[in-house]
């Protein structure tokens, strides 16, 4: 490669990295988010700037928190991470990536989708790896939040006309996650666009989209070429589904070739305006409807579109139309655009700011480096054969020898207020990283720096349950089954009733082929509904005795509280007893 070319494949991996948070910020106020909602974050009804905005974190009983300028979600949170466990010289640390970044995520995960979360707390079992993640409802994970994070495999890659040299290690980053073809594939098609940017400094072409069929139909190969795929997850994967991967990757294959050309019909009348088909396209394929919204395939299609439109629209403008079509992942489509609109685009800039650009700047140029050949730095991570994520995920922050540590990654520092919630045992507070980045961390509303009640958390862990030896298996009985985490509630919700017969794969799994906000935003000075399954979920999650007591007390305050109370005891109480049954 020529030193122009070297150069030129600099600005397209930075401008690349650059625009793909952008997109993130700028739709993560209008995700899931009507116009009254959209205007109350951000004080107008449209987004158009990156700005400091108010949201309500973790869900009905968090806390309403500032975010600063330019403050993105979980896709570039876990866009770093993927970026963190590619090491120096170019490997993909799938171990540390499953085992430590992912389950520390959860601390500081923002606008998290439904499918992610869960898999996140999988991981944490000491019991599960990175290619045996197989969690209740993780063959139907079809979302897109694989998709988001793969970027960092085509940045770092060395030859990017070499598909299966990168390819491998985007299927075993989505693998960890999610287990429905069309989120692999989703992942598969997102990383091959991007890739045809680089090679080529331009968005591919509508009609050339439809070669990535063949490419999805290639999955299955790529994913036999891994002996730890190929061994433990395939024989698996196979049973669960009952169906081969051939015939997944068929199907979804074909499902891309359907929305790819129904996107050529529209991109046909030239007389429309970008903004009036980007909107057309998505809604004809369903992008709109609660069901596909953050399918992963779907999300790779229409952040392709919006990259081929930005063509014409400009760069700017085409990610005010994606962000602004509200009940579209909002977010997620104009991260996954931006990233290949930066590449496509590296002199246009972007109008707003970016929470830790230097950051992203300085993991986009590591990256770069490794795709020349060039050792690089890599992320210092505990040992994976010793490491154990802590038992209850908001011990994850420590106070060790005077400082507060992120397990798993090492020191932060406290930055400005703490934010409170209704849930008393918890709260939230910014912290800087000794590597650039800052997060937003659930703690324990008691953990200080020089303060005895730090203490308390070493005496609670006593009283906690060991998630990690409980695994979420269809032998538990139907107490525990319903009051199970309430990321996998939405399983249940949407599944259809058992005595519809199954058409095919995609058909049977076309409706939790989700991977969306869960996430409330209710106003905090609104009265809260009381739902016990929520409440009892949380309280599973743990068993934190605090956390319990506080339930219990808000269950009393209500005009039926005896009722509510003995309800959510009676629940709890009784998963407790199960779950210590099946541990013996």
């Amino acid at each position: 490669m020529t030193k122009s070319m070297s150069e030129t494949r600099l600005k397209r991996t930075l401008s690349s990295a650059l625009w793909s948070a952008y997109g993130d910020a700028l739709g993560f106020p209008t995700e899931l988010a009507s116009e009254e909602l959209v205007k109350k974050r951000v004080g107008q009804s449209r987004s158009i700037r990156t700005s400091q905005w108010k949201r309500l974190v973790g869900g009905k009983f968090g806390a309403e928190v500032t975010l600063p300028v330019g403050c993105y979600s979980d896709d570039t949170q876990l866009r770093l991470s993927t970026s963190r466990a590619i090491s120096g010289q170019g490997y993909f640390d799938v171990e540390a990536f499953a085992k430590i970044e992912m389950p520390v995520w959860q601390i500081y995960a923002l606008g998290a989708g439904r499918g992610s979360k869960a898999a996140a707390s999988s991981l944490g079992n000491r019991s599960t790896n990175w290619f045996s993640n197989f969690f209740k409802g993780y063959e139907s994970g079809g979302g897109n939040g694989a998709a988001m994070r793969i970027q960092p495999h085509v940045w770092a890659a060395s030859k990017l006309d070499d598909k299966p040299s990168y390819l491998v290690d985007v299927i075993r980053n989505a693998i960890c996650t999610h287990g429905h073809m069309r989120g692999i594939a989703g992942a598969v098609v997102h990383a091959l666009s991007l890739a045809h940017v680089l090679l080529h400094g331009r968005m591919a072409l509508d009609s050339e989209w439809l070669r990535y069929s063949d490419d999805i139909r290639s999955i299955p190969s790529l994913i036999r070429s891994d002996n730890d795929l190929l061994t433990f997850w395939v024989p698996a994967w196979e049973k669960n589904s009952k169906t081969s991967l051939e015939l997944a990757a068929e199907e979804v294959a074909n499902e891309w070739s359907l929305a790819v050309r129904k996107a050529m019909d529209r991109f046909a009348e030239t007389n429309e305006s970008p903004a009036t088909l980007y909107a057309k396209i998505v809604e004809e394929n369903n992008g709109l409807s609660k069901e596909e919204r953050g399918s992963g395939v779907k999300s790779a299609l229409f952040a392709n579109v919006a990259a081929l439109l930005g063509q014409r629209a400009g760069s700017q403008e085409i990610m005010e139309i994606v962000v602004n079509l509200l009940w579209s992942d909002t977010d997620t489509i104009a991260s996954m655009a931006g990233a290949l609109i930066g590449a496509a685009k590296p002199d246009v800039k972007f109008i707003g700011e970016i929470q830790d650009e230097p950051y992203i700047r300085m993991e986009a140029n590591r990256l770069f480096n490794i795709s020349q050949g060039v050792s690089e730095d890599t992320f210092s991570y505990p040992d994976t054969l010793y490491w154990q994520a802590p038992r209850a995920a908001i011990d994850t922050l420590k106070v060790i020898d005077g400082h507060y540590v992120v397990q798993g990654f090492g020191d932060v520092s406290p930055l400005g207020q703490r934010f409170a919630g209704r849930q008393k045992g918890a709260v939230w507070q910014w912290f800087a990283t000794g590597w650039g980045q800052r997060l937003l961390i659930r703690m324990r509303a008691e953990l200080e720096v020089g303060s005895e009640v730090v203490h308390k958390a070493a005496e609670r862990e006593k009283n906690i349950a060991d998630l990690f030896d409980y695994q979420f298996d269809d032998s538990l009985v139907d107490a525990e089954q319903s009051v199970l985490d309430s990321d996998l509630k939405f399983i249940a919700e949407v599944a259809p009733p058992p005595s519809i017969v199954k058409q095919s794969y995609a058909e049977s799994k076309q409706a939790l082929a989700v991977d969306v906000s869960s996430e409330g935003d209710n106003t905090p000075n609104k009265p809260i509904t009381i739902d016990i399954d929520a409440m009892s979920s949380e309280a599973i999650k743990s068993f934190d005795p605090e956390l319990i007591g506080q339930h219990l007390l808000l269950l009393a305050e209500q005009p039926n509280g005896v009722t509510l109370a003995t309800g959510y005891a009676s629940i709890v109480a009784k998963a407790r007893a199960t779950r210590l049954r099946h541990k013996r």
